[in-house]
């Protein structure tokens, strides 16, 4: 009977411990495939380790190499060659502008809408004209790079810088190196851009199309060397040395030299440019034929103010005084005063009107008669994108002297339209 019993109870126990070791071994072989997995998966990312470890070391090898060759930045920042590291550290910008111009008075008289010299930049009437394309490149001067330098290239009928004869031909401006000193004072050194004036030769610096009379009583451009440091907070101070006062010329024709200063104060809302440039002048000035001789000497006295009246109301007042002398020239004097306004209309939308009067000895006029000029020029600009303005202008001049120098087509009056294109980049 304890047998049976025996037979019995191990029957159960076989019956009951059978799946139960039959699942043991599975577990135990699924358990002996994860570990073949994760071997190989161990043998796959060390075989991917190397690989990228050879990997980093010819990036590094071929880095070293582009850096010593000179077209790779040392520090990481780049490829760059000689063109992208000089284009890196200049500042471009310039102007494109497109007129067509209209004479009021007399559609006979079409031609030179100014006469002699007066910079009047659109000479030819009913005659569509690029005015200007202008390019700028700049790398200025700071106390972490102290040297530098500046070129501006000009074409187009507005373009020139002496005469307004409507040349198209490319024309350098302005070409300078300048060096910044540890002291704080900027030496320029090259083609310079007068320091004096209200209005500039380059379009999108001036309210109105055309530059007025008082402008042509101003150099344009020297050649030679300036020095300028700030005195104060708001007052800065310049000098100059160069070759002539108005012929820009890149040979001396003699010893003797111009020499200008000016004192500029910017305040709370307003600003005062006080300047003066006199030496000699062989050529022409600005204001007709003043000097042709080697002993003239000229002289020419500047002042600018310029306030902000409102938010949207800003305005400029220009004097100046110019007398040439000589032993072989005829002496003479001339003053102008001009007086400008532009007011914001919109956030697109301004109107800016100008005011001047020109009074010149018959000496310092190429046609040998005295010149008493009033001009009054009217101004419309709206901005079409941020970049490109339209702008449309009504201007009269009126020759007050009797007998004094003559417009086109023998008249005491002259009166035109423009309108003008401009993209600013």
């Amino acid at each position: 009977m304890r047998s049976k019993m025996i037979i019995v109870v191990t029957a159960v126990v076989s019956l009951l411990l059978t799946p139960l070791m039959a699942s043991a071994d599975q577990v135990q072989e699924q358990l002996r495939l994860m570990g073949q997995r994760m071997a190989e998966m161990e043998d796959r990312l060390q075989a991917t380790s190397v690989e990228l470890e050879t990997a980093k070391a010819t990036v590094d090898q071929q880095q070293g190499l582009l850096s010593e060759a000179g077209l790779i930045d040392a520090d990481d920042s780049g490829l760059r060659s000689g063109v992208g590291g000089f284009l890196s550290m200049v500042d471009i910008s310039g102007v494109i502008a497109a007129s067509y111009n209209h004479r009021l008075d007399d559609a006979e008289n079409s031609g030179n809408l100014a006469g002699g010299n007066s910079l009047f930049r659109h000479p030819n009437a009913d005659t569509f004209a690029l005015d200007q394309f202008w390019l700028v490149m700049d790398k200025s001067v700071s106390e972490d790079s102290r040297a530098g330098f500046h070129v501006e290239y000009v074409t187009g009928q507005g373009g020139l810088a002496q005469g307004g004869n409507g040349d198209d031909e490319a024309y350098l401006y302005s070409a300078y190196v300048s060096y910044l000193t540890p002291r704080g004072t900027e030496i320029n050194m090259g083609r310079l851009a007068t320091p004096l004036g209200a209005e500039v030769v380059q379009a999108n610096g001036n309210w109105n199309i055309t530059q007025g009379n008082v402008f042509s009583l101003q150099p344009v451009t020297h050649t030679g060397v300036s020095f300028a440091r700030s005195v104060s907070d708001s007052l800065d101070l310049t000098v100059g040395i160069v070759n002539e006062v108005y012929s820009d010329t890149a040979v001396s024709t003699s010893n003797d030299k111009a020499y200008y200063a000016q004192l500029a104060y910017a305040g709370d809302g307003y600003g005062l440019n006080v300047g003066v440039i006199t030496g000699d002048d062989s050529g022409t000035s600005g204001s007709g034929a003043a000097c042709t001789g080697s002993d003239c000497s000229v002289t020419v006295v500047d002042v600018v103010f310029t306030t902000d009246l409102s938010d949207k109301l800003s305005v400029w007042a220009n004097f100046d005084w110019v007398n040439a002398s000589g032993d072989d020239s005829a002496s003479g004097e001339a003053i102008g005063i001009a007086v400008a306004g532009r007011m914001a209309c919109t956030d697109s939308t301004g109107l800016a009107v100008r005011i001047e009067y020109v009074d010149s000895d018959a000496d310092l006029q190429a046609s040998g008669a005295d010149s008493e000029v009033f001009s009054l020029t009217s101004t419309v600009d709206h901005s079409l994108t941020d970049s490109l303005t339209v702008r449309g202008e009504l201007r009269w001049d009126r020759q007050l002297e009797d007998g004094g120098v003559q417009f086109a087509g023998g008249s005491d009056d002259q009166a035109v339209a423009l309108a003008e294109l401009l993209f600013a980049f």
